[in-house]
Parts: structure tokens; sequence; C-alpha cells
């Protein structure tokens, strides 16, 4: 009888131990431990540049053999700043009510004298993911569960567990997860342990750092323990990769090949490849008087990426893995990702054309040493018949290829009966991106500029510039212009602006417009003094758009562009007779890498057909990477540099004696 009754204190001390981790003090105060911590943690003196810091990050992850799991996380963190106040005053947890529920433990907020206010219940709110209420639609399943930390302050810390219970497995039988270890505050201390079955051993493997790792094995079980100390933060820099790119990760996965990922996936979807006279009227009337694959594929998807509302979320454990019918999507006429890529592949189903689904992460490279669910989009693609495969998105409205050209160099899992492998995208090259702008511009004797110019696009400028023109009335256009066209000279008159029809995605889209300039010329004695209006970069609003992040002289991470780029500018300056060149802005070429530029000037003589000087300038630009790392960052800086140099160079003319 003693025996059982020092049994069950024994029982009972190691229950409350195991609660103590997630359970709180009693309302109103902080646990003794809890306060050591944050004050062992320091502040502003120790970390001068934090605006939080990372007390405690403690997760315990227990998963079954079919898949499903429990995940509890605790979470600790000091409040050091008005950024950070900012930061952490809402918390949130997204999850899918199809596969998982999440369950706020506790939350509350712990003041510099110890006391703790607990977060009242109507401050924990389940609401409609904000991706969805963006765009006013509702899904029933898709939701995150919101904390607010009401009254936090800058010396305040906050202070929670969550449960999130799946009971259903995205993949029956499957389980993986990626986690990270450095995050945008210093990390003081964060374990992390995964408990699952000797029957689904877990493939892991720690990325872009070292963690301390243990194992231990009881009752059919295994537990994996890995656990960081004193992490400093990752310094946010404008246009960075994600995270998952560079950060500390742990990739961890029962799963034991992209093969069985593949077919796991193509299985799932294929019930949801379906047809009723609907949907086959609808191919019938886009491909009517069509006679080749080709001409049928483009005309499916662009029916698909403009008549079917993209609603923007992804694929991926809380968005959800099942597409709806494709019947369903097509009569209501909106879907996600997935729901739009079954659409395009049931419409060319219909016409006999060989696709397959596909899982990728938009614009990025997934880790491919341990097969993990890190996707967040889907696409379709069709076999080329040389035993590999093209892409197609159809979520991209405004594009005439069948690809976006920003998916180049991607990761993309293609789902079939048998499975594949994980592969990557062909390179788009900077060429495919492309802008070209040229003018004509005349320069009279009263100094006044005429100029007639155009832009021609591919790529990222084709659809940037083809959704703009979309999105404004004409009136507004020719006021928006004209605010552009006064980057070459406050004074500057819009004359004319057109654009070829943004509708037409079988013809590559342009702009021309024509503009003139009083007293443009500046007259110095016998000198006169211009400069190319082109040169002034001013209708380069593409290239100068995504190169507004490259402020700082270096970078710690690579600088993320998220597509391959190329500018060509050609002007022709014909200026008024009795004139000579003085001299002339001097050529500028550089090349490193994937990075090239060459700026030069040219002068054509008088003859006795043409009185005046013709004066060229023509720069050409290109990227060649969607990333650049930080010594590339270096080359690009310098060119960047001589670019500026070279636009403030001026044409000197000397009048004839």
């Amino acid at each position: 009888m003693n025996t059982l009754k020092r049994l069950n204190r024994l029982l009972t001390a190691v229950l409350f131990f195991q609660l103590a981790l997630i359970i709180p003090a009693p309302a109103g105060q902080a646990g003794r431990e809890t306060l050591d911590r944050l004050a062992a943690a320091g502040g502003l003196d120790k970390y001068p540049d934090a605006n939080a810091l990372v007390v405690e990050d403690r997760r315990e992850v227990t998963f079954q053999a079919d898949g499903t799991f429990l995940d509890r996380r605790y979470e600790l963190v000091k409040v050091l700043t008005e950024t950070g106040k900012n930061s952490y005053g809402e918390a949130g947890f997204d999850y899918s009510r199809q596969y998982d529920a999440v369950r706020i433990e506790f939350a509350r907020v712990i003041k510099p004298d110890g006391s703790a206010v607990e977060v009242p219940a109507e401050m924990i709110k389940d609401v409609t993911h904000p991706a969805l209420a963006q765009m006013n639609i509702y899904d029933a399943n898709v939701r995150i569960q919101m904390v607010t930390f009401q009254n936090l302050e800058v010396g305040d810390a906050i202070e929670y567990a969550v449960v999130d219970s799946c009971f259903l497995a995205p993949c029956e039988g499957e389980y993986d997860i990626i986690d990270l270890f450095q995050g945008s505050d210093p990390l003081l201390h964060k374990r992390l342990e995964i408990n699952g079955p000797d029957s689904k051993p877990l493939h892991h493997l720690v990325k872009d750092g070292k963690v301390d790792f243990s194992t231990a094995k009881k009752n059919g079980r295994t537990s994996y323990v890995w656990e960081t100390h004193d992490v400093p933060r990752i310094v946010a820099e404008p246009s960075m990769p994600s995270y998952l790119s560079f950060a500390p990760r742990l990739l961890a996965s029962t799963w034991d090949s992209w093969n069985q990922m593949s077919k796991w996936w193509y299985d799932m979807t294929l019930q949801y490849r379906n047809q009723n006279d609907s949907l086959k009227a609808a191919v019938a009337g886009v491909t009517k008087g069509m006679t080749t694959d080709e001409e049928k594929i483009k005309a499916v998807y662009h029916f698909v990426a403009q008549k079917i509302r993209y609603m923007g979320l992804g694929t991926g454990k809380k968005a959800g893995f099942e597409p709806k019918p494709a019947t369903e999507t097509l009569s209501t006429r909106y879907g996600v990702c997935r729901d739009v890529a079954i659409l395009m592949c049931s419409m060319l189903d219909d016409l006999g054309i060989k696709c397959y689904p596909v899982l990728t992460r938009a614009t990025q490279l997934v880790d491919t040493e341990i097969p993990t669910i890190g996707f967040n989009h889907a696409i379709v693609a069709l076999p080329d018949g040389k035993g590999g495969y093209r892409y197609s998105d159809p979520t991209v409205e405004n594009f005439p290829e069948l690809l976006f050209t920003g998916e180049g160099d991607a990761s993309m899992l293609v789902c079939t009966p048998d499975g594949e492998t994980i592969q990557t995208s062909a390179h788009s090259p900077a060429g495919d991106n492309m802008g070209t702008i040229s003018a004509t511009s005349r320069i009279d004797e009263s100094g006044r500029l005429v100029s007639e110019a155009t832009i021609n696009t591919r790529g990222i400028y084709d659809v940037a510039f083809r959704s703009f023109v979309k999105r404004y009335p004409p009136q507004e256009l020719n006021n928006i212009w004209q605010q552009v066209v006064t980057g070459v000279h406050p004074g500057a008159r819009l004359l004319g602006f057109s654009t070829s029809d943004p509708e037409d995605l079988y013809t590559p889209f342009g702009l021309r417009f024509s503009y003139e300039v009083e007293d443009y010329a500046i007259q110095a004695g016998k000198y006169l003094l211009i400069k190319s209006p082109i040169s002034t970069n001013s209708f380069e609003l593409i290239l100068q758009s995504f190169l507004s992040a490259a402020g700082l002289p270096e970078r710690q991470y690579p600088l993320d562009l998220g597509v391959t780029l190329g500018s060509s500018q050609q002007e022709n300056l014909v200026l008024p007779a009795g004139y000579k060149v003085k001299s002339l802005p001097e050529t500028v070429d550089l090349e490193s890498g994937g990075l090239s530029y060459k700026m030069e000037y040219g002068a054509s003589a008088p003859t006795e057909s043409k009185r005046g000087l013709d004066v060229r300038y023509e720069k050409k630009f290109l990227i060649d990477s969607k990333e650049l790392d930080t010594q590339s960052y270096l080359e690009l800086k310098k060119i960047l540099r001589s670019s500026s140099r070279s636009g403030r160079g001026e044409i000197i003319l000397q009048k004839d004696e």
C-alpha cells in the first residue's frame, strides 16, 4: 500500500512538472521562473539593436502512424521598443477546419512589476483568413485564431501557449515539418521535440546553421530533439529572400521520396478533374475553329486566366490541398490556385491533351534534400515531347505566354500516376523580361524639343504595363503619363499617348507617346548644352522600381529581384544646323557574372540632304539572375554609379565659326 501511495505521489509530481511547462501561474502574478528568465534576458543595454527578445520558444510535437499530430507551442517574448510592441501586439495562428483545430491554452501580458494580465476571451477571435476577407470571399475552412495583447507597452512581455490538433492528415500516414531556428529578433532559447512511432522514422536535416541534436527511444517511439541558444537576429534588408532560403532551418519528414509525394497529389486531385455539359460547351467555344493542340492550349489557358477570378490563397497545409471540382470552379468563376489549375487540366482533358497538376513555390526554390510539403502554389505541366515538361500558370491574368517569366528557375513537382522527382523550371534570361524604349527627338533653333517615343515590352514589362493600362480610364492614363514626361523636364507637355490593345494577349504590348519642351536646350555663349531625354531614365519605370531596393552600400543577404530583367534604350537626337560636337559623355562598358551594362553616344556629321547633326544615344542593361548574392550586389552598385554619372552627362555642341 505504501509503495502504491509513493507511486501515486511520484506520478502526481511528474504530471505536475509536465503541466507546469504550459500552464500559467495563478491569475494576477507571473511565476518566479518566468520572471527570472525575463530578468536574466536583459534589455537594450545588452541588445541595443533589438526590438524584442524571444526569451523562450518551446515546441513539442507528437505525431501518430496515420499522420495526425498534436503540436504544442509555448513562447515568452520581451518587448523592448515601439516597433517590438507593434510586432507583438497581435499573434495569429492559422488552420484549416478540414485538417486541424487550434486552441489557445493561455495568453497574457506580464508587466515589469511581475503582474500578469490575462488576455480576455473577447480578445481571442476565430476569424476568416485575412487573405480571403480582403477579396470578399468566404471559405468556411480556412481560419485564423487572432490573439490581441491589449494594453501592451514597451518593457512588458507576452506569454502564451497554443495547441494545434491535427485530426486528419493531408496525406494519411505521413508527417513533415519545416521550422526556423533564427528570426527577426534575438532568440535566447529554442527547443523543438518531435515524437513519433518507430514504424514511421523521421528523415531530417538542419540546413545553413548548427543546432544541437539528440534522440531517445522508448516504448516503440523515438523522440528527436533540436535545441539552440543565443541566436542573433536577422536584420531586415530591402527585397531580401525568404528566411526559408538562408536561415538555419529544420527539414523533417516521414516521406520517403518526392515520387511518393507526386503520386499522392495526382491521386488526390484526379477525382476533381470532371466535366459536364457546361464545361464541354466552354471548351468548344474557346477553341472554335482551331486545328492545332498549341492553339487550343493557349486558348484554354487565356480563358481560365482571364475569366476565372484567382483568389490568391496558395496551396499548403493550412490552406488545404483538395481542389474544388473543376465544374464547380467554372460555375462560380473563382478559385484558389489548385482550383484554377485543376480546371485547366479538366478542360485540356476534354480536348484529349495530356497534362498534369504541379506543386511549386512561387518564384523560389524548395530545399530538395528532404521531401517536405514546402509548396505554396499550384500550376499545370504539359509534356514537351522530349521527355520533359513545359509549364503553364493560369492564375496570371494579363500574361501572353503560358508561364510567367518570374517562374523560371523555380522548383516544380509534376504530379503523375507513377510519380516524378522534383525538378527546376528552365532559366528565363533577361531578354525574356525586356523593355525597349526608343525615341526620335528633334531640337530646333529656338531650343524647343519635340520627341516621339515608343515602349515595347516582353515578360515582366508586358504584364506590368498591360495591367497598368487596364486599371485606369483613358483620361486618367493621360494625366498619369503627363506626370511621367515631367521627369524629363518640369515644363514638358504631353502631346499624345496611345497603347496597343491590353486585351489582345496574342500581340506584344506597347505604348506610344509624344511630348514637347520649350527652351529645352541651354544656350551658353557659343555652346549649346543638351541632355538626351531618354538618358534621364524617366521612362524606365519597371527596372527603376525593382532597383529601388538597391540603396544599401553593401548587403549581408542576397537581393531578391524575383525575375531577371533587361532594359534597352535608344534615342536619335536631331539637332539644329550650325553646330558641331564639342564633347559627348564617355562610353561605359561593364560586365560581371550575370550583369552587363553598356552606354554609348555617337554622332553623324551633316550631309547635303541633312544640314544638322544627329546624336545617337544607346544603353543596354541586363540582369540575368533573379537573385544577386552579396558580391554580385557590389558589382550592381558599381554599375548603378556609372549609370547615374552617365545620366547626368550632357552633350556639348559648339557653334560653327
